[in-house]
């Protein structure tokens, strides 16, 4: 198969209805949520001015997946996936009602906001591996790869997008109106959903069966596959080491770059346009050939760029540093995700899908708070250069697997979109 751009396969997969009205509402949801999570870290950043907090909260957000999701994942593989991301939706929504009363009452600080993100944190966890389990079942198992792609171009539009809001929002408003946008943003994305059926697939019999039984052997077929394995290992070093520095922006905005939210608006818009890029180039791409090759460069890439991110002191070098950073988190993450919805059987995707999660965002909750601890007392530049040289260390290891990992996720991936 050619590499080469294919304008009628992409067209194929945007002709299918119910695929284009989820990945619109998947982008509203995470445009709004995108630009909450900015008014959270800067009011955390406002409430403590500590590093550390700001790892706090990140680890709030994101660490109840490492507990939840397994289980999250072995229930999306026993039960109708639409339904589970709707009641996850509509409890996400709670979220920032909550936020917006404490705020505009006067009543919010450092502790309800901690608390707010947790629980969001454990919705979360089902609300992801959900999401992704159901991307698979809107097309055909011959677009998945053409599909994954454009819905993270939806995923990393968002990222800009929801960014640029929160600018907007801060330069005539108070940063308490992101959560307003978020509530409006979530009720679209439900009102999308209510007028979406997906294709039928094949789930794993729930009768005599116990869901931690199923967790446990979603587990070890993820970690034992000889392809799948080694990437997830290389995810892990990439979302420990370097995912969870976005979340310390806000102290490099005011600490390290003397600015304020504006600042935090343009840098994570600029990652956002970089993972926006990124995935333009994947849905180029016509097969998964040479893929784990193409991921595994980008996170080498993400590693090296956010040691020169640490090195500068121009500010608007450091915007265009932080471009080809995204560039390189989405091109890894969406790569390996990417080569796991293809090459996985569909009873256990959910599982698989659910381990991916939980890296993705188990991993920058740890690496968070061990980064925000670290720059307590060494400052934010070290500890986040530090992460980035993790990640070119991993890919060391891994570059000598390479063509092992090719062959045996391209071989069981080609023959799934055959069929």
């Amino acid at each position: 198969m050619s590499g080469h751009f294919s304008i009628v396969e992409v067209k194929s997969v945007l002709a299918n209805r119910p695929f284009c009205r989820y990945m619109v509402g998947n982008f509203c949801s995470q445009a709004g949520e995108w630009a909450q999570r900015l008014a959270v870290g800067w009011l955390a950043w406002e409430f403590t001015k500590s590093p550390f907090w700001l790892g706090l909260i990140l680890f709030a957000d994101l660490a109840p997946t490492i507990l939840v999701s397994p289980l999250g994942g072995a229930l999306l593989d026993r039960m109708d996936r639409m339904r589970l991301t709707r009641w996850t939706i509509w409890a996400s929504l709670v979220q920032p009602v909550f936020l917006s009363l404490l705020y505009f009452s006067e009543l919010l600080e450092i502790w309800s906001l901690l608390l707010a993100t947790l629980y969001l944190g454990v919705i979360h966890s089902v609300n992801q591996a959900a999401r992704l389990a159901i991307m698979p079942l809107l097309v055909e198992q011959k677009d998945i790869a053409r599909a994954t792609p454009l819905i993270s171009i939806s995923f990393n539009l968002a990222r800009f997008v929801g960014p640029a809001l929160f600018g907007l929002i801060v330069l005539i408003a108070p940063v308490g109106y992101a959560f307003f946008l978020n509530i409006l943003f979530y009720t679209v994305f439900l009102a999308i959903l209510r007028n979406i059926c997906l294709r039928e697939e094949a789930l794993s019999p729930s009768e005599g069966r116990n869901i931690f039984i199923d967790t446990k052997e979603g587990i070890g077929f993820a970690l034992t596959h000889p392809g799948i394995g080694p990437l997830l290992i290389v995810l892990i070093a990439s979302s420990f080491g370097t995912r969870a520095f976005m979340d310390l922006l806000p102290g490099f905005a005011d600490q390290v770059f003397g600015r304020g939210p504006e600042a935090l608006s343009m840098m994570t818009a600029l990652i956002g346009l970089g993972a926006l890029t990124g995935a333009v180039y994947l849905l180029m791409r016509n097969s998964i050939a040479g893929l784990a090759t193409v991921a595994m460069m980008a996170s080498m890439l993400t590693g090296l760029g956010l040691i020169l991110f640490t090195a500068v002191e121009s500010f608007h070098l450091a915007l265009v540093i932080l471009y080809f950073v995204g560039i390189g988190l989405a091109v890894s993450a969406v790569g390996v995700l990417s080569l796991v919805q293809v090459s996985v059987p569909g009873e256990m995707r959910g599982r698989v899908v659910a381990i991916y999660g939980i890296i993705f965002r188990g991993g920058p909750a740890i690496g968070g708070l061990a980064i925000g601890w670290i720059a307590e007392w060494t400052g934010l530049r070290w500890p986040v250069a530090g992460g980035g040289f993790l990640c070119v260390l991993v890919w060391l290891w891994v570059v000598g697997r390479l063509k092992n990992i090719q062959n045996v996720l391209e071989s069981s991936g080609q023959d799934r979109v055959r069929k």
